[in-house]
């Protein structure tokens, strides 16, 4: 009997993570078709665009652009932080990751001059208003407890600033849904992670929790109902991704 690993607790997918670190990169192009390149390089256009609130004023020719501080959470091997520091420089970045394995992935890949921390996003080891950015990569399916989440995230954000997260979802288009997507998620997905990772648990839940996750309209109320504002969303590639934003209310 398959186990039930569309909402399992945080030691489960902790176990999961650690498990998977060295296919983790390859597996997630291979499954998601090269996509999740493009859908990364929109993370980043999506977050940096007007990242401080309006009224602001445009960088002057030959002035950095740099500065501020951004927060990468569940930052995995670290793709989406190194897309982000390809774009723009930040005095202050930090990732973090309750996967030690996937933080030894991050240092890898990042080097030196970023800060990674392991610890559990439910319960930030920062102070109020510290962040210009908090982001995150296919991390949303992993929270226990949504509004407690967004909270945190809330909390450590300078008030009007950003929050952007890319997650994967489901197609609207019942054609699609029926006759691709839902076979690709149960049946195409667990036999091709089982057969590369040998963990095939790890890819039993990122089938399962796509299928049983909320949909981006739900994650906007969310969002809105624990203070955010200017909350928007986008979705991808048939809607099997989406972007959602939103920014922290201006005291």
């Amino acid at each position: 009997m398959k186990p039930n690993l569309a909402h399992p607790d945080r030691k489960t997918i902790k176990s999961l993570f650690d498990a998977i670190p060295s296919r983790y990169d390859f597996l997630n192009s291979f499954f998601s078709l090269g996509l999740d390149g493009y859908w990364r390089r929109k993370l980043v256009e999506t977050a940096l665009i007007n990242l401080t609130p309006p009224p602001f004023l445009p960088p002057q020719v030959g002035e950095d652009k740099g500065g501020g501080s951004m927060l990468d959470l569940g930052i995995g091997t670290g793709k989406s932080l190194a897309q982000f520091l390809k774009t723009q420089s930040f005095e202050y970045s930090v990732g973090c990751d309750f996967s030690e394995n996937m933080l030894l992935k991050s240092k890898e890949r990042l080097g030196g001059g970023i800060d990674l921390l392991a610890c559990d996003f439910h319960d930030l080891p920062f102070r109020s208003e510290t962040f210009d950015l908090v982001t995150g990569s296919f991390i949303l399916r992993s929270v226990q407890t949504m509004d407690h989440f967004l909270s945190e995230v809330k909390r450590v954000l300078k008030p009007g600033r950003k929050a952007v997260f890319l997650e994967l979802t489901r197609p609207k288009n019942r054609l699609i849904w029926n006759l691709a997507y839902r076979p690709y998620l149960n049946f195409y997905i667990p036999a091709v992670g089982k057969l590369f990772s040998k963990h095939d648990h790890a890819y039993q839940f990122l089938s399962q929790s796509i299928q049983s996750f909320v949909e981006p309209a739900d994650l906007k109320k969310n969002l809105e109902s624990v203070g955010f504002s200017d909350v928007s969303y986008e979705t991808f590639s048939f809607g099997s991704a989406a972007i959602i934003q939103g920014r922290r209310k201006q005291i």
